[in-house]
């Protein structure tokens, strides 16, 4: 039962990082931060939960940025910006989603 309680927990930090989360992460970003806090976490849980997570409508892959998906949690209709420069993957909630 105790490995049901430590994926339970992983796959909770994992969604509530994309749910803090603004800059809309890639996998390995979502990987790298939360790997300080749940040392045994892999990127497998990591791909596995985001998997999920899309399957169950709570996150979406909004755009491919170099070969890299990234993901949000906000899956209500919305407009992004994304920079060719520095790969940064904005919000723009002032522009109202076309039809």
């Amino acid at each position: 039962m105790e490995g049901a309680s430590k994926n339970f927990r992983k796959r909770n930090a994992i969604l509530q990082y994309l749910r803090n989360s603004e800059d809309h992460p890639s996998a390995e970003k979502i990987y790298t931060d939360l790997k300080k806090e749940i040392p045994d976490l892999s990127m497998g849980t990591v791909y596995r939960n985001l998997k999920l997570f899309q399957q169950q409508g709570l996150v979406s892959c909004i755009a491919t940025v170099h070969g890299v998906e990234r993901f949000d949690a906000n899956t209500a209709p919305h407009v992004h910006f994304i920079c060719n420069q520095c790969d940064a993957v904005l919000d723009l909630d002032e522009i109202q989603v076309p039809e």
